[in-house]
């Protein structure tokens, strides 16, 4: 017990030695130890020779080794052919668990087991593999339906459930595919983070991994075209009384006003708190509100 608590005393003390460092890397556990166990009032109860120190000059070399590895990228050399490893195993019919890669890439690759842990679980954090699965990040994209559904939602920056069963599953014979179908390729485009997905009022939608949440809901609340109507009228208008907005628009009063409420409620559009009660576009995110405004106009043109 007195040995194991000196090793970890001296390898602590080596560590700060480390961190100000005080000494030049690549001198060996055993000049540091002498160096510290000099100064250590304790050293007359360490054994210096039960210490094995090719063990602890082993384990120096392991953190030189993290010290000096450069950060991991997909374009790495040794990622790539841990990648080829599990795509060619999966393809072999075998579900993707971390000790069975480790097994077959160790035999196969010449990298250190600390090396080669840390390649593993860069993949699985990046959601580039996914443990359990049969499928990568590239080989989840060979179905054509769930390629369909990814860029069906990226050419449109957001889908919500129902729009993707009717525009990408429909059938030739116009009947629907099943809301099954659909929710396990979202999954697995989720569990691979091509989407993710958000809650607008009761819709369940779907946006491309890069776009950021507040800017997926301003590009769904803008597909209605009544919202569109009135974000273009609050353009033309700084600000316009709420109980006038329906008679601009020509629109019936009672879905002017549930749009309304939803846009207050999503912070697109402001009420002043004066008698007036009149809205105006959000500052703050006017900019955005009204880029993709345009971006739906241009779309709109298009297809006339």
């Amino acid at each position: 017990m007195m040995l194991q608590s000196g090793i970890a005393f001296y390898l602590s003390r080596f560590y700060l030695y480390t961190k100000i460092n005080k000494f030049e890397r690549g001198n060996s556990f055993r000049k540091i130890y002498l160096e510290l166990k000099q100064e250590s009032k304790d050293s007359a109860n360490i054994n210096e020779i039960l210490v094995n120190w090719t063990t602890i000059d082993k384990a120096w070399d392991i953190m030189r080794e993290k010290i000096t590895t450069p950060p991991l990228s997909l374009e790495h050399p040794n990622v790539q052919r841990v990648i080829a490893i599990a795509e060619d195993m999966m393809n072999k019919g075998k579900i993707l668990t971390i000790e069975r890669l480790y097994n077959f890439s160790n035999n196969i690759l010449k990298i250190p087991r600390s090396g080669l842990i840390s390649i593993i679980y860069f993949l699985i954090n990046n959601h580039v593999l996914l443990e359990g699965s049969k499928f990568s990040r590239d080989t989840v994209l060979v179905n054509p339906l769930r390629k369909n559904i990814l860029e069906y939602i990226r050419l449109n920056r957001c889908a919500h459930f129902s729009l993707l069963r009717k525009k990408v599953l429909q059938e030739r014979d116009g009947n629907l595919g099943s809301s099954g179908q659909l929710v396990w390729h979202l999954e697995m485009l989720m569990n691979f983070n091509y989407i993710k997905k958000i809650k607008v009022g009761n819709f369940t939608v779907f946006l491309p991994i890069e776009m950021e949440v507040e800017l997926g809901i301003i590009n769904f609340l803008l597909r209605d075209e009544i919202n569109r109507k009135i974000v273009d009228l609050l353009t033309i208008q700084n600000s316009i009384k709420n109980s006038d907005i329906f008679k601009l628009l020509d629109e019936n009063r009672g879905k002017v006003n549930y749009r309304l409420k939803n846009l207050i409620n999503y912070d697109l559009i402001c009420v002043k708190e004066d008698p007036s009660k009149e809205v105006y576009l959000n500052p703050d995110k006017q900019e955005d509100v009204i880029n993709i405004l345009n971006k739906f106009k241009k779309k709109v043109k298009l297809n006339l």
